[in-house]
């Protein structure tokens, strides 16, 4: 892979810049997911405002809630759905099941890499110039994926774009919902065997932590038994106190039980993926160079996010580089089975991000 590969993409931010950036852009394509995230179609309407010649995908991936407000997750899940339809009213669009998940003797398997390379082959995408990713309404096992699978599949000269609409106050009032959860490494992902019991590795943990996850934190720590965790927490952050307050929260699991040093803390900007890409990957190749080489040591480096989707970006090149490079690295997730988000939405604390992983200048 090309040393630093990701340090020149453009970064866009804000909907005047990347509005006016895509309405000079032809034949492009958005896929956003369906769902009841209030930013389900902020990117669209934004492209729509500035004429961008654009056609949209929607994906639903069948994740069926059992949480005990559903009548008002699907109320939004509803009412998004009406206004992606009003978007789409003079734009072509389609609508793709790509199920995330299979039930099988009562249980949900997840299927979402197995899906993903079923509905997303290169004939289908081969005719638009430039593809936009928006994760904002997606979980992050299904915006991964189809990232990853359009990275392997588009040609050359197409370039492909992850759009976020991030609030990070919002982000703080949605709780997860874990039923009986359990953790995985991400299928497609991971770059080394999964057969736990035979496998001698030892695990680095790379957890980002996020407000009202420490149950998801607990089960991924049961699951792959780190030998050290490396807890990543946002700062600076919009919220100022925010990386204060997720310290606070997680203080008991973090500092007594897991006998975390606070030296091992580190510390990523809440709104440039591109600076915590760097800062995690120099941080693993730092731990390789001190423990593969002079220890002899066989390592794997596992992430987890229960943060911000702009966050997740710099994960996922990260994870990229990682697999590109040869280190054992993975994503793990617990499986959600639902989200509560009880009160109401503040668009005022909401923007609009754009990385652009194929543009590296810009060209109006």
């Amino acid at each position: 892979m090309k040393k630093n590969k990701w340090k020149d993409c453009l970064f866009l931010s804000g909907e005047d810049n990347i509005g006016k950036f895509f309405s000079q852009k032809e034949k492009s394509l958005i896929i956003l997911g369906k769902g009841f995230d209030p930013r389900t179609c902020k990117a669209l309407e934004v492209l729509k405002e500035n004429n961008v010649a654009i056609e949209a995908w929607l994906i639903d991936y069948n994740d069926e809630l059992i949480v005990a407000d559903v009548a008002q997750n699907e109320s939004r899940s509803k009412k998004n759905l009406e206004f992606f339809h009003e978007l789409c009213n003079d734009i072509m669009w389609e609508s793709f099941d790509v199920p995330a998940y299979k039930k099988n003797d009562g249980k949900r398997t997840l299927i979402i890499s197995e899906s993903v390379r079923t509905y997303f082959i290169a004939s289908k995408v081969e005719a638009f110039d430039n593809i936009i990713v928006d994760i904002s309404a997606m979980p992050r096992a299904v915006g991964f994926s189809i990232i990853k699978r359009i990275i392997d599949i588009k040609k050359e000269s197409q370039k492909v774009y992850i759009m976020v609409c991030e609030n990070s106050d919002c982000d703080d009032k949605i709780h997860p919902v874990i039923v009986e959860g359990s953790a995985e490494y991400l299928q497609g992902f991971n770059t080394f065997s999964l057969i736990m019991e035979s496998d001698e590795d030892e695990t680095i943990w790379f957890p980002i932590l996020g407000m009202n996850e420490q149950e998801a934190f607990n089960i991924i720590a049961d699951y792959i038994k780190p030998v050290e965790i490396c807890p990543v927490v946002p700062f600076p952050s919009i919220k100022v106190r925010r990386s204060e307050d997720i310290l606070r929260n997680y203080g008991q699991v973090l500092f007594r039980e897991q006998d975390i040093e606070k030296r091992n803390v580190i510390y990523v900007p809440e709104n440039f993926p591109l600076i915590v890409y760097n800062k995690l990957y120099n941080t693993v190749k730092y731990y390789e160079k001190a423990l593969n080489n002079e220890q002899n040591r066989n390592i794997r480096y596992a992430f987890s996010s229960q943060s911000s989707k702009l966050i997740d970006i710099g994960i996922l090149l990260t994870i990229l580089t990682l697999g590109e490079d040869g280190a054992k690295a993975g994503i793990v997730i617990v499986e959600n089975q639902g989200y509560l988000l009880n009160e109401e939405y503040d668009r005022a604390s909401e923007k609009l991000y754009c990385m652009c992983l194929d543009d590296y200048e810009l060209d109006w």
